[in-house]
């Protein structure tokens, strides 16, 4: 019993809502119906990863966002959620290596450029209020 595109569309949307509210088990069990059917889904992986992580069982979550990566190295997808994933999950160096493999890829990304300007910013701000204190 395949399930069709529409169906994977509707659970994956359903999933991103599910993160959004902070409903990650609900999340998880909608992606794991997707990566039932197919296993090496690597945009239902980084999204169980990102659930994961936000629900605190960051280990395994990065184990899944690293297999979703493998499944495909240029996804630009994989690599946002995998940057937020490591940025939520207090991670911020972790999340300027994946930016600085992304933006290697796509050079010309504003997107990626501006998170990771947007990450050393917060970053040189802490710094400079931990000094403060």
């Amino acid at each position: 019993m395949g399930s069709s595109s529409a169906d994977e569309n509707i659970l994956m949307r359903k999933s991103d809502i599910l993160i959004a509210d902070g409903n990650y088990e609900e999340a998880i069990s909608c992606l794991d119906m997707l990566l039932e059917e197919k296993p090496d889904d690597e945009e239902a992986l980084s999204m169980k990863g990102l659930a994961l992580c936000l629900k605190g069982e960051t280990e395994k979550g990065i184990d899944i966002l690293e297999e979703a990566l493998s499944i495909d190295p240029f996804s630009k997808k994989v690599l946002i959620i995998f940057a937020d994933a490591c940025l939520h999950s207090s991670m911020p160096e972790k999340s300027l290596e994946i930016l600085d493999r992304a933006i290697s890829y796509y050079p010309d990304d504003d997107g990626f450029l501006m998170l990771k300007a947007t990450i050393l910013g917060a970053l040189k701000k802490n710094t400079r209020n931990s000094y403060l204190n």
